[in-house]
């Protein structure tokens, strides 16, 4: 019997003894997230933020920029997301990135993908680096795996041996909003020049985007022209 033979015989029988489920409702079905828990992804739409895409209130009267990027304008250029970090998506992405459910990759990917509309274009995607230490412990970059299937849908090239990690810093989510850039500085460093580069800045979720600005500071510094920053999740905390 030859091997695809085999190994279909092997998926079908595991089907059987451990059938599929939605990993977030656990409800029987093939994919990792059902339809229905798709559906109840929020998703960002305008008005937003022209810089850091933060969303608006549609009733109010704006330069189209929030007071926070016309009183400190962030090192990136423009910033987009796909949903909101609440409810089924803010799951989501606890399953994929502390559960270490890999798989997740590809279904909040698709959705990145498809609900995001870069303003310009960009020569490349840079995921966000973890340390070594913490990689090995979870077993992946989650940033780096949203990459690499936004690179698949968008036709990009995945670069990660650019911006690298040099410090093992403390979890930005333990820290107040206030002491996260300390926290964070110095902890990016880029190896070679990125002059005249269009980078496309992945991460999974934006919070106070201490670690965006400080990725796009040191990417800026080594000659990066623009930078976009593309993420799963906004945490609209602001």
């Amino acid at each position: 019997m030859k091997q695809n033979a085999l190994t279909q015989l092997r998926d079908a029988a595991l089907d059987l003894l451990f059938p599929p489920r939605c990993e977030l409702c656990r409800t029987l079905q093939e994919p990792v997230i059902c339809a229905s828990c798709l559906q109840q992804f929020v998703c960002i739409n305008d008005p937003i933020c022209r810089q850091c895409g933060l969303p608006l209130d549609p009733l109010a009267h704006t330069t189209g920029h929030c007071a926070e990027c016309l009183n400190d304008p962030p090192p990136f250029d423009a910033a987009r997301t796909a949903g909101i970090y609440d409810g089924v998506l803010r799951q989501a992405i606890h399953v994929f990135k502390y559960a270490m459910v890999r798989a997740m990759a590809l279904p909040l990917g698709d959705f990145l993908a498809d609900h995001v509309m870069l303003p310009f274009p960009v020569d490349c995607l840079c995921p966000v680096p973890l340390h070594p230490s913490r990689e090995r412990m979870r077993g992946f970059n989650q940033s780096f795996l949203l990459a690499e299937r936004l690179g698949t849908r968008w036709n990009l090239p995945v670069e990660t041996s650019k911006l690298i990690r040099m410090q093992n810093t403390p979890p930005q989510m333990q820290l107040p909003r206030d002491a996260r850039q300390r926290n964070i500085r110095g902890a990016f460093a880029v190896r070679d020049s990125l002059s005249g580069c269009t980078i496309g800045l992945v991460d999974d979720v934006y919070t106070t985007g201490a670690t965006l600005r400080e990725c796009s500071r040191m990417l800026k510094r080594a000659g990066a022209a623009r930078i976009l920053v593309v993420t799963l999740a906004r945490a609209c905390m602001r």
